[in-house]
């Protein structure tokens, strides 16, 4: 299956997920982490969900599903335990993106993801081995320490200056190529961001520049 590989903003966007086991909590919390609010349909649910309905952080219809029951949607998350209520969910689900767990009917997947900060990364098999991504996820996330959330805010820091500094696009395109290399990578990794802004200054020197800190 060739896949389309997109990342959505749902900050403040109306989610709904059908179902309220442990897979819906999964779900629920991957939207709720990217900012959106979250509608669930289930006529019963597991305490951690039923929890987060108490505490206002979702909202909870206690019926089984029906289309008179979506809204104005932008995504739906069929994640009951049941393949043919998930099929029946997503075949009534129009001109939305919907996610089905167990079954057939959707039109995207949700593929392993790996945060630190503002990086995000995706893995997917195209439907093929869950349990390949999961193993490709759990090697990365050794790989990929909470530094690197780091490093990518010096770096973007230091793009806004570098914007001010050297204007031309061409120029910028070098000078990160000369700084954003397989020794930055082990720097990230190692923890020592005092020595990726050294990195970046001798960058700067090459260019005749200076400046007195990363930021505008």
């Amino acid at each position: 299956m060739k896949l389309y590989p997109i990342n959505l903003d749902i900050e403040d966007k109306a989610c709904v997920v059908i179902g309220g086991g442990e897979v819906a909590l999964r779900k629920i919390r991957g939207l709720l982490a990217a900012g959106a609010r979250v509608k669930v349909i289930a006529p019963e649910v597991c305490a951690e969900v039923e929890e987060l309905a108490r505490g206002g952080e979702i909202s909870w219809t206690r019926e089984k599903f029906s289309e008179e029951l979506l809204g104005d949607e932008l995504i739906l998350i069929a994640a009951t335990d049941n393949p043919e209520v998930n099929q029946r969910a997503a075949s009534q689900a129009k001109n939305i993106l919907v996610n089905v767990v167990e079954g057939n009917g959707g039109n995207f997947n949700v593929p392993s993801t790996i945060r630190r900060g503002e990086l995000l990364l995706t893995i997917s098999t195209g439907a093929e081995s869950p349990a390949f991504s999961k193993f490709v996820r759990l090697m990365l996330e050794a790989e990929l320490g909470e530094n690197f959330g780091e490093g990518l805010k010096i770096i973007s820091q230091w793009r806004r200056e570098l914007k001010r500094l050297l204007p031309n696009h061409r120029e910028r395109k070098i000078f990160w190529q000369k700084v954003l290399t397989r020794e930055t990578w082990q720097l990230l990794k190692n923890g020592r961001l005092d020595e990726l802004e050294e990195r970046i200054n001798h960058a700067l020197e090459s260019f005749g520049l200076e400046s007195s800190n990363g930021t505008d």
